[in-house]
């Protein structure tokens, strides 16, 4: 980072869920926090919940970064108490807030505190998983907007549903080129390593919920499986759903079929391995995991909720939630024997927006307090 984009250093506090690998808000914060010059801005997090995750040694291993687990909000004078306490201590000079709806009492106190950037960024196209959860957030989300003075989001759908007519900024996750390439290689080492043989494999890669539509899935594999003994599909992700997604899969009798990983500290491995990348979700905010899907030349079936500005190849074939399992089995099938040549997908991703350092200019605008 050049003297010139900031005059001096910054004090941030990120506000996220958690640093799960496999949640796609990390992967956004991490690509971006790899990338600060660390003696121009100091970032420290505050998490709504501790997982396991191999970023708590990155990020202590390149700064002197705090990493807060905030107490849980149903102790809500504790919370407000501990949200108080790291804002006083902190001094900051930028809140930015990646987790939303439950972070009111900390972007109030940082009102409070009068920090002077506070930012929300949106991460999704809905605000809630559930409709309980909907009304809830659409209750309380004019509370928190009152609270900012800046809005980012990963795509424009994300900011337009968040904010309305709030001017926001488009902040999508930057993607390293070199990172998700297409290794023939390590593919043939990873498949042997988890034992795959010759079998064609489809991959899903996100949390374990509601908004990613596992049940679906699972029926779409289920009728995949009557057109082709030769598959195996991988979940990688966790969530609330983990025992209920188990138990489905017991009940159809795909336990042969469907191999649940859970949260991994990378999935690169598991791209490189697959033979087909399967995200039948029922929102998104951008797509993280397409866009990783498609840096490893991987072919996609998503459903078409998932916004264009993630697509970037031709490798993308979106369907409706409307179509039946059975109609998503065949074309994922019929995909499976086009065999692209992944390799000739290799410089994609350099053309596209989200190796583009311009967007880490934008995050350092944000930042910058106004003069």
């Amino acid at each position: 980072m050049k003297n010139d984009r900031l005059n001096r250093k910054i004090r941030v506090l990120v506000l996220c869920p958690n640093l799960r690998p496999s949640n796609g808000v990390s992967a956004f914060i991490m690509s971006f926090f790899r990338r600060l010059d660390h003696d121009l801005v100091h970032m420290d997090f505050a998490l709504y919940a501790d997982r396991e995750t191999p970023y708590y040694d990155e990020i202590r291993a390149v700064s002197d970064s705090r990493i807060f687990i905030l107490k849980d909000i149903r102790h809500y004078r504790a919370h407000v108490r501990q949200c108080q306490e790291i804002l006083a201590a902190g001094r900051y000079d930028v809140i930015h807030d990646n987790a939303l709806h439950i972070s009111w009492p900390m972007m109030h106190a940082a009102e409070q505190y009068g920090v002077p950037v506070r930012i929300l960024n949106s991460h999704n196209t809905k605000a809630g998983e559930t409709k309980l959860k909907m009304i809830r957030n659409t209750l309380f989300m004019p509370m928190l907007v009152s609270t900012a003075n800046r809005y980012a989001a990963c795509s424009t759908e994300a900011g337009k549903v968040m904010f309305g007519r709030k001017t926001f900024v488009v902040l999508p996750t930057i993607i390293d080129n070199d990172m998700y390439a297409f290794d023939p290689a390590r593919r043939a080492a990873v498949r042997q390593e988890l034992g795959t043989g010759d079998k064609r494999i489809i991959l899903t890669v996100g949390r374990a919920a509601a908004q990613k539509n596992p049940f679906f899935a699972i029926d779409v594999i289920g009728e995949l499986y009557k057109l082709d003994r030769n598959i195996e599909y991988w979940w990688i992700g966790s969530g609330p759903l983990d025992s209920k997604m188990q138990n489905c899969i017991d009940e159809k009798k795909l336990s042969h079929v469907i191999r649940l990983f859970g949260s991994r500290d990378s999935v690169i491995d598991y791209y490189q391995a697959a033979d087909l990348f399967f995200l039948p979700s029922k929102f998104e905010g951008l797509g993280l995991a397409l866009i990783e899907a498609q840096a490893m030349g991987l072919p996609c079936v998503v459903s078409d909720i998932v916004t264009s500005a993630a697509v970037f190849t031709d490798l993308v074939q979106k369907l409706s939630l409307q179509v039946s399992p059975a109609d998503w089995a065949k074309i994922i099938h019929g995909w499976l024997n086009r065999n692209p040549d992944r390799a000739e997908y290799q410089d994609c991703l350099k053309q596209s927006r989200f190796t583009d350092e311009k967007l880490l200019d934008t995050l350092y605008a944000l930042y910058k307090p106004q003069e």
